[in-house]
């Protein structure tokens, strides 16, 4: 049981996806956070099923996603993963109606050809993509000019960074929720760095 009372108690599951234990601690994560909101845990999703999702977009998956799918599913790390038929280029969106699409600067224009989406960040609108060549994960935010940032180098990041923030969740009591976001932020902060958590998060 995660019962986080110090900072040290927040489980790191691991430094990238595939590694020795990073499934166990993931697991336990992934299990405990499940349990908190009283949810079913998704069901593993096959190579088959990943295989045609990749002959659909004609592209690879990161090899540390279709690992985390293999072993979770669309799990609830905290952030809405998108189901395999949502999975798709964010350009296609607009495709139909381009002028109710985004402004998007010259410098999104570079990126946003290589962009496919698999998280709805929560629902809001933003989407975490990774790029089709480099397998880099970058932001969709519909807010705010650049549109589009790189934040991380991996998916495994990105999957690292939802299941340590949504262990705030399983704060002690008598520690409370305040001080477990306060220490959460803190390892995020020093592990990718201010600027990115504060894009992400912010």
């Amino acid at each position: 049981m995660i019962d986080i009372k110090s900072k040290s108690d927040i489980i790191i599951p691991f430094e990238k996806i595939g590694e020795e234990n990073w499934f166990d601690k993931t697991e336990l994560i992934i299990t405990e956070y499940a349990d908190n909101w009283g949810e079913e845990l998704s069901e593993p999703i096959s190579i088959e099923a990943i295989f045609e999702l990749e002959k659909r977009l004609e592209t690879t998956l990161p090899d540390s996603l279709k690992l985390f799918y293999q072993k979770f599913g669309i799990a609830n790390i905290g952030e809405q993963l998108q189901s395999f038929t949502e999975i798709g280029w964010i350009q296609d969106i607009w495709k139909d109606e381009p002028e109710y699409g985004p402004n998007f600067s010259n410098k999104d224009k570079k990126h946003l050809p290589f962009l496919i989406s698999f998280s709805d960040y929560l629902g809001n609108g933003n989407m975490f993509c990774f790029h089709s060549e480099t397998k880099e994960i970058y932001y969709y935010d519909h807010d705010t000019q650049p549109y589009i940032t790189k934040l991380f180098d991996d998916a495994s990041d990105y999957i690292k960074g939802c299941l340590i923030s949504c262990q705030v969740d399983l704060f002690n009591q008598e520690i409370g929720q305040e001080k477990v976001e306060k220490w959460s932020e803190e390892i995020l902060d020093e592990m990718f760095g201010v600027d990115v958590v504060e894009k992400w998060k912010y």
